[in-house]
């Protein structure tokens, strides 16, 4: 009888320590798992991050396009005025400029 207990405690014995080593095992695959799944949720966020600021960036590009087309075009048409400029009002507004360069600076 005593030897039947003893061979029943070392058989529990062995049984707690197969627990153990599953439970053991069990909780390294568990953070394991947990680890993989917050690396897989960081890039997700990180590229859900970028793409978004990139989709920010690209709306300011365009919002400033769109801002400074006006400018640009005003520009472009004062250009083609100039260079439509006849010779004869070239000539006019060169003698404008020599004249008050001279009327300030006196008759040097």
């Amino acid at each position: 009888m005593a030897l039947e207990a003893i061979k029943d405690i070392k058989k529990a014995e062995e049984e707690g320590m197969n627990l153990i080593k599953e439970a053991s095992l069990k909780a390294k695959e568990i953070l394991k798992d947990a680890e993989s799944k917050a690396s897989s949720e960081y890039e997700k966020i990180l590229s859900s991050a970028s793409e978004e600021s990139k989709n920010i960036f690209r709306k300011a590009e365009e919002k400033g396009n769109m801002e400074a087309l006006p400018i640009l075009e005003k520009g472009e048409k004062a250009r083609q005025g100039i260079l439509n400029l006849g010779d004869e009002s070239l000539k006019k507004a060169v003698n404008l400029v020599i004249e008050r360069i001279v009327n300030i600076n006196g008759n040097s």
